[in-house]
């Protein structure tokens, strides 16, 4: 997709950002979920929504000690190291936003 648009050098990070934001709300919500890629402010924009309102601990800097030893728990701190904005928007209203949450990371310029 992004080959089309002249963006491929940003492949692997972008996907890597979906992947790990997709598995995220994989495990973390009975409900659904979907994946948004998009330019915003000259940058690449990778977003997923959820239906949970929560904001799960780790996507914003939460200085707590990583556990080498532990098979999951780096996914969050590898989106913060690899993204260079990130963000949140909860929508709690259950009209056309179907309520939930969107997180958002920004890698990259767009030229």
């Amino acid at each position: 997709m992004l080959d089309a648009h002249g963006l491929s050098e940003l492949t692997a990070t972008a996907e890597l950002l979906a992947a790990e934001l997709l598995t995220n709300a994989h495990r973390h919500t009975a409900q659904e979920y979907a994946l948004r890629v998009l330019e915003v402010g000259g940058r690449l924009r990778v977003g997923v929504w959820d239906r949970d309102w929560r904001v799960p601990v780790g996507f914003e800097e939460d200085g707590r000690p990583v556990d080498l030893d532990a098979e999951g728990g780096r996914g969050l701190r590898l989106v913060r190291a690899c993204s260079e904005r990130r963000g949140v928007s909860v929508l709690r209203d259950l009209g056309v936003s179907r309520g939930g949450k969107l997180l958002w990371v920004d890698c990259g310029a767009v030229e």
